[in-house]
């Protein structure tokens, strides 16, 4: 195999890989924990698997970031064209074949198999606005919306990135206040936010500021490299204690209460997630060193398809698995159709992905 890049982060990919898994069992798997003290626990720590969306949004506004700040150094400018084409070539050829699949293909074979099928109006997918369709659909089109939310902040940012590469962190201001308000005032009035673009603005904006401390050093780049081991098993250890005292705030807190302290919860992960990115790219001796892992580094790499294709994997395997009539327990269920999610996503990077990729690292400027 030949050398990677010297823009490919194997530590990205396992973070990214370790997210695409907790997202998978959330989606894919909901035990029941009891209505016991430790039931209550394990619930919630398992609720808050879903934060993992989360951690997409900070690593991609992170690599963008680093690579933008990356190319302004070397060329002494900032191409929009160049980075818009790169991002069309990685999220649109398989987005729009599956668009194709679902809007075109997918009805005939309802209709020919007698299906029930519930399609959205096409334009809210194909112009990547499918977070503010909050109509009930088709179930494995619905987890897309997040390449909307990644699609409507590529374009901000690249604007960003060309006009603005001297107040980057102006603009962290203004994207963390503008979610904060956003969303407190969501809150507060009780209004559906969980897929508003605005809401993520501050995870965008944590994964910026990440990329430019790492650029510009500092006390706090070096003190995650000189950072000795006892201190490596703290930081770690800082993430479980915050849930656990999150959950015994919760745990004792009204429905109203219950919503302010998840959002708090939500931001102090967010902020952690920023500070183990840093961790990850410059401690050569941290504690969880998650680029040695071959398995997370690889499902990091093909992540895109198997997010994609694990809505149409679990409905289409759960539905086999109900005319099998087998008794199969949900947990094994999981698990099998995670090993065939792996599977497409193995075949979609290879046959599908990979050719874009390589166009789209030729198109690299640095």
């Amino acid at each position: 195999m030949g050398k990677k890049p010297a823009y490919y982060f194997a530590q990205l990919d396992a973070i990214r890989g370790l997210s695409f898994l907790a997202v998978y069992f959330f989606h894919a798997f909901h035990p029941q924990f009891g209505q016991g003290f430790a039931g209550r626990m394990g619930q919630f720590f398992y609720n808050n698997l879903v934060l993992s969306i989360d951690i997409f949004f900070i690593l991609s506004s992170f690599l963008l970031t680093w690579l933008g700040i990356n190319e302004y150094k070397a060329k002494g400018n900032f191409s929009f064209f160049n980075y818009f084409i790169r991002r069309a070539l990685r999220i649109w050829p398989l987005y729009f074949l599956l668009m194709l699949c679902a809007f075109v293909f997918l009805p005939f074979a309802a209709k020919a198999l007698y299906w029930p099928l519930s399609l959205p109006p096409a334009n809210y997918y194909i112009f990547f606005i499918s977070n503010f369709y909050l109509e009930g659909h088709v179930y494995f089109l619905r987890f897309l919306w997040t390449i909307s939310v990644e699609e409507q902040f590529y374009l901000v940012w690249g604007i960003c990135l060309l006009f603005f590469q001297r107040q980057l962190i102006i603009c962290i201001v203004v994207f963390s206040a503008i979610s904060i308000g956003y969303t407190v005032y969501a809150v507060s009035r009780v209004l559906h936010h969980d897929y508003n673009t605005l809401t993520y603005l501050f995870d965008f904006a944590a994964g910026i500021l990440a990329a430019v401390v790492l650029h510009k050093g500092g006390r706090v780049v070096e003190f995650f490299i000189s950072m000795k081991r006892f201190q490596s098993i703290l930081f770690i250890g800082t993430l479980p204690v915050l849930f656990l005292f999150l959950f015994l705030l919760t745990d004792h807190a009204g429905k109203a209460k219950a919503a302010w302290l998840d959002l708090a919860g939500r931001y102090a992960f967010i902020i952690y997630t920023g500070f183990f990115i840093l961790d990850q790219m410059v401690n050569e001796r941290p504690v969880l060193k998650l680029k040695a892992s071959r398995f997370l580094v690889y499902t990091g790499k093909i992540s895109y398809g198997l997010y994609c294709f694990h809505g149409i994997v679990l409905t289409f395997g759960i539905l086999l698995f109900q005319q099998m009539k087998l008794p199969v327990p949900v947990a094994v269920q999981a698990i099998v159709l995670l090993a065939a999610n792996y599977l497409v996503a193995a075949l979609s990077y290879r046959y599908i992905e990979s050719p874009f990729l390589t166009i789209k690292n030729r198109l690299r400027r640095i």
